[in-house]
């Protein structure tokens, strides 16, 4: 059965987590930056358009 033999890779994250790093919590594992900064784009993506939006309509600018 491969559920009973696979290796734990608890100990091997939890020394991971616990170490002493300047690196935050959320960036700690390998692919998390990617998924951090795909995050981070679309949500500055979304906040400029949204100004930018919310400025024409103070405006008055209808297109």
């Amino acid at each position: 059965m491969s559920l009973v033999n696979r290796p734990n890779p608890v100990p091997h994250l939890q020394r991971l987590y616990q170490a002493p790093s300047h690196v935050p919590i959320y960036l700690r594992k390998g692919g998390d930056k990617v998924i951090m900064t795909g995050f981070v784009g679309l949500l500055a993506v979304g906040l400029v358009g949204s100004l930018y939006g919310a400025s024409k309509m103070a405006r008055g600018v209808k297109n």
